[in-house]
C-alpha cells in the first residue's frame, strides 16, 4: 500500500500552500508566510490574508471568523507549519522576535499568552515528530492518509482565544482516534481483517460481495430491459445475466447486494406503468454508477461500524477497489457515519487485538489509557483548564511517539 516518494512529497505539499493563491509557504518572504484563519481553519500566504484584511467571513466557505477588533492580517504567523520545511534553527525561537510586530499577540494577557505558547510549542513538536516521516519511504505508511490529514488539520489552528484552544482539543481527539485506528491497522492481517468483516456484516466466510459487476448489470438491466415487477424478480433475472457472463463467478453477492440495496432508504422505487402494472426502477438519484456504488459502499461500512468494526479509509479503500484511489471518498463517508461511541468502539478493539496479537502489555496499557484520556476531552471544559488542556497536548505526543514506535 505504499506510496512513491515523488507522490509522497506532492501529498504534502498540497498541506504547505496557501489556500486562496497556491503559493507554497516561505518564512524568507513575509507576504509568503502562512496565517491561519480562526474558526474556518484556512491558512493563507500573508499577502492574500492582506488582501482580504477587511473582510469578515472567510472566501473559502463564508465561514464567520468571529473576531472582535482584531484584523485578520494582524494574526500571527503559523510557525508549526513552517517547522515542515525549515531546520527550526532558520526560524526564530524567541516569541517576542516572532511577534513583537504582531498587534494581536502584543495585547495578549499573560495567561492566554502562556496558552498560546504551549500550545504553540505542542505543535511544533508534532511538526518534528512527522518531519522524518514526510521524505521517508519506508517510514511513511505509519501514518495513513487520514491521519495525516488529521495532523495538518491540527496544525491548522488559530488557537489566539479560548474558541481557538477548543478547536484544537477537537482536533486533538478526533486525531487521537485516528492514531487509535492506526494502532489497530498494525496489528491486523489482511485476511484477518476480510474474516472479520465478513463476521461484522453477517455474510458466510468467502462471501464477501464483488459488487462492480452486479451494480453495473443492474444498471443496464433497469435501463434498457423489460420492467421487473418485484426484488425477487430482480435478483433471478441479475442472476441469470451474471452467471451466463462468468459462469465461476459471483453469483452468491447479487442477492446480497440488491438486498443491501433494498434495505431502508430503498434505492428502488416502485413505478406505476401506462397499462397501471407496476414495475422496478432505481430511484433518479442512484442512476449512474458512480452514485450507486458510493450508497453501496456507505451501507456496508455503516453496517459494519454498527457491529464495532473499525478500519482505515485507506483499508476500506483497498478491500473495496483493490488500490488506495478512494481513500479520500472512504474518508467522508467514514466522517458522515462518525458518532460520539466511534472513538470507545476503536479503543475496545485495538485493546482486544492487541492483547490477542501478544503485544508489549505495558505499551498497550499505556496506549489505552491515553486513548481513553482523549476520547473523554471536554472541549468547553477542558480549553479553559490548564492542567487539563496541557495533559491533552503531552499525551496526543506519546500516543504518536507509541505508533512510530511500534514500526520500528
Amino acid at each position: 500500500m505504499s506510496l512513491s516518494k515523488q507522490s509522497v512529497q506532492s501529498y504534502y505539499m498540497e498541506f504547505l500552500r496557501c489556500a486562496g493563491c497556491s503559493e507554497v509557504f516561505a518564512y524568507e518572504n513575509p507576504l509568503h508566510r502562512p496565517i491561519t484563519l480562526p474558526v474556518c481553519g484556512h491558512t493563507m500566504c500573508g499577502g492574500c490574508v492582506y488582501i482580504m484584511r477587511d473582510e469578515k467571513k472567510c472566501p473559502q466557505d463564508e465561514v464567520s471568523f468571529e473576531i472582535n477588533d482584531t484584523s485578520i492580517n494582524q494574526l500571527p504567523t503559523n510557525y508549526p507549519l513552517l517547522i515542515i520545511r525549515y531546520d527550526p534553527k532558520q526560524l526564530p525561537k524567541d516569541n517576542e522576535e516572532r511577534y513583537g510586530d504582531c498587534p494581536s499577540y502584543m495585547k495578549l494577557d499573560d495567561l492566554t499568552r502562556s496558552y498560546f505558547t504551549v500550545t504553540e510549542d505542542f505543535l511544533g513538536e508534532i511538526s518534528l515528530f512527522i518531519k522524518p516521516i514526510i521524505n521517508d519511504e519506508k517510514r511513511q505508511s505509519i501514518f495513513s492518509r487520514s491521519t495525516t490529514r488529521k495532523i495538518f488539520s491540527l496544525l491548522n489552528n488559530q488557537y489566539i482565544n479560548h474558541e481557538g484552544r477548543s478547536k484544537v482539543l477537537e482536533a486533538i481527539r478526533s486525531l487521537g482516534e485516528h492514531i487509535c485506528i492506526d494502532c489497530i491497522r498494525h496489528y491486523q492481517k489482511p485476511q484477518q481483517l476480510k474474516d472479520n468483516l465478513e463476521a461484522a456484516i453477517r455474510l458466510p466466510k468467502g462471501h464477501f460481495p464483488e459488487p462492480e459487476k452486479v451494480l453495473k448489470t443492474i444498471l443496464l438491466f433497469l435501463k434498457c430491459c423489460h420492467p421487473i415487477t418485484s426484488g425477487e424478480n430482480l435478483v433471478e433475472s441479475m442472476a441469470q445475466i451474471v452467471q451466463r457472463k462468468d459462469p465461476y463467478g459471483i453469483l452468491s453477492s447479487v442477492h446480497d447486494i440488491v438486498h443491501l440495496l433494498s434495505i431502508t432508504p430503498c434505492c428502488f422505487q416502485m413505478v406505476e406503468q401506462a397499462d397501471s402494472s407496476s414495475s422496478i426502477k432505481l430511484k433518479p438519484e442512484f442512476q449512474n454508477y458512480e452514485s450507486i456504488r458510493r450508497e453501496y459502499d456507505s451501507r456496508i461500512i455503516e453496517m459494519a461500524m454498527s457491529n464495532d468494526f473499525c478500519l482505515s479509509a485507506e483499508q476500506w479503500s483497498y478491500l473495496f477497489y483493490g488500490n488506495m484511489q478512494h481513500e479520500f471518498e472512504m474518508a467522508l463517508i467514514y466522517q458522515k457515519l462518525h458518532t460520539p461511541q466511534s472513538f470507545t468502539t476503536a479503543i475496545n478493539l485495538f485493546y482486544d487485538m492487541a492483547k490477542h496479537a501478544q503485544g508489549d502489555p505495558q505499551t498497550i496499557e499505556h496506549l489505552r489509557g491515553y486513548f481513553q484520556f482523549l476520547s473523554n476531552i471536554d472541549l468547553e471544559k477542558d480549553a479553559s483548564q490548564w492542567y487539563q488542556y496541557t495533559a491533552a497536548l503531552g499525551l496526543l505526543k506519546k500516543v504518536l511517539k507509541l505508533l512510530i514506535n511500534l514500526h520500528k
